[in-house]
């Protein structure tokens, strides 16, 4: 026996740390699966697997940053559990406009952001430009910019948002060899109020309810002038990639406009505009991987002189920064001027941001 061998001394830390991974190995490994939070399976994942010398500041440092970095990182190999954990596009949407609220350099979008450089109509509304004698083309560039911001947070009780948001949708006349004017300019701010909710409905999440006000005009004047006022709500619902919006409104009366006037600023422009526009309208949409399928349903729910419209959209990724965009319309109120004209309408273009 060889007496000059030399002993094995082991730190109290090291020895203490080594334990405690073997306790944790043998004890807590079947618990993995069932940490509430990333941050909390990887401590327990780190634990298991960290040699005699790490301490556990240092797993708690390296599971911070880990889980800051990737805020829907499974450490687990659970497939149901990174499902769960994962966002869904309307928490997607509502985590980045949380992070665009203190920034006066980011513009939040409202509704969808795009141009439609080809724009065709194969049923052109010819009618209201007849006395002032325009020209028009069937194909023609459409655009919207739609935007919002924060007013108020906290409306009752820390809960609820105020905001204030503005929506222009243009048709512009540009392959018009004439003058290339802008046909129609909808202009359209609103006030509206979002309660964030949590219930379950048909199946479906409903996510938050607004209330709101808005105002639409085509900024013309004379036969050409169009407008209304509306309250609405609107509540939005989703499952998993499915989502849904259910918008009934009501239009604020206004008084009826001199007969032997028509040119006079006050009154109605379009009093029968319920009757091609409806209540409300239901939006239904999809998202497949990147690409997004969406449409708009809207209907005066009459049984005789029954008149409607439909929507589909769809959108895919072209690059980081833009997406294709395919629009088709058929009905009536595509835009006010031809509120009570049904329109039929391709168009093809770039789209900055969805609805989600």
């Amino acid at each position: 026996m060889n007496n000059n061998m030399t002993p094995v001394v082991l730190k109290e830390g090291s020895l203490r740390m080594a334990g405690l991974v073997l306790v944790l190995s043998l004890s807590l490994s079947p618990l993995l699966a069932f940490a509430s939070t990333p941050y909390e399976q990887c401590l327990l994942k780190q634990a298991m697997e960290a040699d005699g010398q790490t301490t556990m500041g240092e797993i708690r440092a390296l599971c911070g940053v880990s889980t800051e970095t990737e805020s829907t990182a499974v450490v687990a190999d659970d497939s149901d559990m990174a499902r769960e954990i994962e966002e869904s596009a309307f928490d997607e949407r509502v985590r980045g406009e949380k992070q665009a609220t203190d920034n006066r350099f980011v513009i939040t979008p409202h509704r969808p952001n795009y141009v439609l450089p080809v724009s065709w109509n194969s049923n052109v509304n010819k009618e209201p430009y007849k006395a002032v004698g325009e020209e028009l083309t069937s194909t023609e560039i459409k655009f919207q910019l739609s935007l919002k911001a924060p007013v108020w947070e906290g409306l009752w009780n820390d809960y609820g948002n105020v905001y204030v948001a503005y929506t222009n949708t243009s048709w512009w006349q540009a392959y018009n060899s004439n003058s290339a004017p802008f046909r129609e300019t909808n202009h359209e701010p609103e006030v509206f109020a979002v309660f964030p909710v949590k219930y379950s409905v048909l199946g479906m999440d409903l996510r938050a309810v607004v209330a709101g006000m808005a105002h639409q005009s085509n900024g013309r004047t004379g036969s050409l002038s169009r407008s209304w006022n509306r309250v609405y709500l609107n509540f939005l619902l989703e499952k998993g990639n499915f989502y849904m919006s259910f918008k009934p409104w009501y239009r604020i009366p206004e008084s009826e406009k001199d007969p032997n006037n028509p040119n006079d600023t006050d009154g109605d422009d379009n009093p029968d505009i319920e009757k091609y526009m409806g209540n409300g309208e239901l939006h239904f949409g999809y998202k497949l991987d990147e690409h997004q399928i969406s449409m708009m349903f809207r209907n005066n729910l009459r049984s005789s002189d029954n008149k409607g419209a439909v929507q589909l959209d769809w959108s895919f990724p072209l690059s980081d920064r833009f997406r294709g965009y395919v629009q088709y319309f058929n009905g009536y109120g595509e835009s006010l001027i031809d509120y009570n004209a049904s329109v039929n309408r391709l168009s093809i273009g770039v789209m900055l941001t969805d609805w989600l």
